[in-house]
């Protein structure tokens, strides 16, 4: 069992760990989105996922931990907590039946006697099977009126689930980001001969446009067809008057992987590559 000095520093470094995370991705996201510095811009941002997940880790120990206590401090049997969480799950199951289940049948019956004619014996019909599910309903419910039940076991449950999704979001959405920049950082940068096909502009909006500043996505087509979509921040905008000026084709640099715009030069006679 977790010592209570124990849970206090889990807890804590848990939290430091969160806002941390919160910061770097907060400072990745602002940070200039050009070159190099915009890869480790991606870093950044890659290194705020993870450190996400290692938060919801420690969250995650400290539920656990307190799910296998019980009153007073004692550890729960393993058999015992295995055997309630399998006997709320399955009373769960049965009021979704009861209650989720019989709503569905009697939206399916009112939608399948609507695609028909309206005879006395569908009506019929569809009285008794609406009538039925409202049996159960009504039935299921004053059982567990004069049985209830409580779902301390499966609320814990589903949250540690909670837990372990958003763990497992994070490490992937920082693994794959940084696995593109380190691609990125090893090879080096990229240089093709292609054109601007598509310029949008994403702006961040609702209550949260804040934490996030707007970007430049532009699609560039290759001689050989292939597209090559690059984001910029839009208030790096100033640094692709290159891009803007150019007329025809031109020589773009740029990290492959990750999408992170380095330089551009128009290409001479480009206007004529096509």
């Amino acid at each position: 069992m977790i010592s209570m000095s124990s849970k206090k520093v889990i807890g804590i470094v848990a939290v430091v760990v969160l806002f941390s995370a919160f910061g770097i991705l907060l400072a990745g996201e602002w940070a200039p989105s050009i070159g190099y510095v915009g890869l480790f811009r991606y870093l950044l941002i890659a290194a705020g996922f993870v450190l996400f997940a290692f938060s919801f880790v420690g969250f995650a120990i400290l539920l656990v931990s307190i799910a296998q206590e019980r009153k007073g401090g004692v550890r729960a049997d393993f058999g015992a907590t295995a055997v309630k969480l399998a006997r709320e799950i399955a009373r769960f199951v049965i009021a979704c039946i009861a209650y989720v289940g019989s709503g569905f049948v009697a939206l399916a019956v009112i939608v399948v006697f609507g695609e028909g004619d309206p005879t006395p014996a569908r009506l019929l019909k569809l009285l008794v099977v609406l009538a039925a599910c409202i049996g159960v309903v009504v039935l299921y419910r004053i059982y567990r009126k004069k049985h209830p039940v409580s779902f301390d076991m499966l609320g814990k449950a589903g949250v540690a689930a909670l837990f372990v999704l958003l763990t497992m979001f994070g490490f992937a959405a920082g693994a794959f980001q940084a696995r593109d920049a380190v691609i990125d950082l090893l090879h080096g940068p990229q240089t093709d001969l292609c054109w601007l096909v598509d310029v949008e502009e994403d702006r961040a909006t609702g209550r949260y446009s804040g934490f996030s500043q707007d970007s430049i996505v532009m699609t560039f087509r290759t001689v050989d067809e292939r597209d090559v979509v690059i984001t910029v921040a839009e208030r790096d905008s100033s640094k692709l008057s290159d891009v803007a000026n150019a007329e025809g084709a031109l020589r773009l640099t740029y990290f492959p992987e990750s999408g992170v715009y380095v330089s551009a030069k128009e290409e001479p006679g480009g206007s004529r590559i096509r």
